[in-house]
Parts: structure tokens; sequence; C-alpha cells
């Protein structure tokens, strides 16, 4: 008979194993329907709207970061809203995992006439240089000092870029070691 807490270490462990084991099959169906050609479903999307409802859900992620929306505009799009929320979702994650407590993240979600953009933005640990152009192969883990987080799967940005191109758009990386990182994506909108 083992003791209370010792069970209670292992049930913890048994279900933190679970639960990156299952985002892991996700992730991986995810990218058998990019690499099949799957097509996503397209419908009338209001975009900002998504972007608050994973915006409230990414606050329980956060570990004391801030999380602020810095600007929302109203934008509708033809797209797969459930893939939208698991594309905000995992900037989002990633944001959380490379921000120190004491940091913040900001998203913006802008609009022209024929595009919305999306940022986020966070004051974490940044990519180095030699990671950058590495960041959307599956599997890539960058530096290990980034590496705080073991429970990555490293195929959330190749998920997210796959997301953004089954939309349309286009997704780039800026970083800088020590200062954070920087996702922009540009959608087209219904016009």
């Amino acid at each position: 008979e083992l003791p209370a807490e010792e069970r209670a270490e292992i049930l913890g462990e048994a279900s933190r194993e679970t639960h990156r084991l299952s985002q892991l099959v996700g992730d991986l169906l995810a990218l058998a329907r990019a690499d099949a050609g799957i097509v996503l479903q397209r419908r009338r999307v209001e975009l900002d709207r998504i972007l608050l409802d994973v915006v409230a859900d990414a606050r329980y992620l956060a570990r004391g970061q801030r999380l602020e929306i810095d600007a929302l505009e109203p934008v509708i799009l033809m797209g797969d809203p459930d893939r939208l929320r698991q594309l905000l979702l995992a900037l989002l994650d990633n944001a959380v995992k490379y921000t120190p407590a004491s940091g913040r993240i900001a998203v913006a979600l802008v609009k022209n006439s024929t595009h919305a953009r999306l940022t986020v933005t966070d004051d974490g640990v940044g990519i180095p240089a030699a990671d950058l152009p590495h960041v959307f192969d599956r599997f890539y883990r960058a530096d290990p000092a980034r590496s705080r987080d073991p429970g990555g799967t490293g195929l959330g940005l190749p998920i997210a870029r796959w997301i953004v191109e089954q939309h349309g758009g286009d997704m780039t990386v800026t970083s800088e070691p020590g200062s954070g990182t920087q996702v922009r994506i540009q959608l087209p909108i219904v016009t």
C-alpha cells in the first residue's frame, strides 16, 4: 500500500502524461489531414469573437503573465472556426510557455480593405537566430535553453502554419533572443 501523497504524485504524473499523449495524437491527426490534402470547412466566421473566447481560455494557462488585447477590430472571414480556435490557442500557448511569469503577451487584430492582420507579441526568452528558419519544421525544438516546458510536441507552429495556409493567409515569426517573439498572420477577409 502506497502512502497517499505518493499515490497522488503517481496519479498526477499519469494524468499529465495522458494529456501530453492526447495532445500529440491530436497534433499528428491534424498533420495527417494536412498531408492527405483534406480541405477545411469554410463558412462565415467572426474572428474577433473567436479571439476573445480564446484569450479568455488562455488566461487559465497563464502563470502570472499579463495577457492583453492591444487592438480588436471586427473581422469576418470565410473559414473553419474550430481550426481558427486551434491556431489562436497554439500561438497563445507558445507565448505563455516562453514568457516569464512577470512578462506580457499582447494580441492585436486589425484589418484593411482586403486582409486582417493578427499579431501575438511576447517579451519572453525569444528564439535564437539559428533556430528561427526551422520553427515551422515538424518536431523541431529550438535550443534546449528555451525548453523550459518538456511537454511540447514541436508540432504547434507547423499545424498553425497549415491552418493559416488553408485560409489563404501567410504567417511570419520574428524574434530577438532575450527580448521576445512576434507572430504575424495575414488572412483574407470577406469584403
